[in-house]
């Protein structure tokens, strides 16, 4: 579904009050996602041939499974949070996350790019470049 809306171009004030939120999604989601690939690896370490299976251990495994199966639906919804704050998920091994913003120095669209751990967003890149491009924001680019 794509949205007609107009882009919201976020100052960095506007990200640094978003910060603990994204650091709770990231948290839970990291954690949500490793419960369920615990169940998951469980499971398969576990694993009996299909003829040694009873009615209760087919049970119990249909239960993990529908566990862990919600358990990532719990993490997506993490994810989904993210989004709807405004930004664009960028690596979620690192926690990297980019907010548009207009860069009246630039004169252009840049992302403002927050690294989970980053108490402030600090760094800025062009929107053709990535996390490897990042360059610190200077005071006069992040107060607009």
């Amino acid at each position: 579904m794509s949205r007609l809306e107009p882009i919201h171009y976020f100052t960095a004030e506007e990200v640094n009050v978003l910060i603990p939120h994204m650091e709770d999604h990231l948290q839970n989601f990291w954690a949500l996602r490793q419960n369920a690939q615990d169940i998951l690896h469980k499971l398969r370490k576990n694993q009996k041939e299909p003829e040694e299976l009873n009615p209760k251990d087919i049970a119990s495994q249909q239960m993990k499974t529908s566990q862990a199966h919600f358990l990532l639906e719990q993490a997506k919804k993490q994810l989904d949070a993210i989004v709807e704050l405004g930004g664009t998920i960028k690596d979620l091994e690192i926690g990297l996350v980019d907010f548009p913003h207009m860069s009246e120095y630039e004169e252009s669209e840049v992302y403002l790019c927050w690294k989970y751990g980053e108490k402030k967003v600090r760094f800025w890149h062009g929107v053709d470049e990535g996390y490897a491009a990042r360059k610190p924001l200077a005071k006069k680019v992040s107060s607009h």
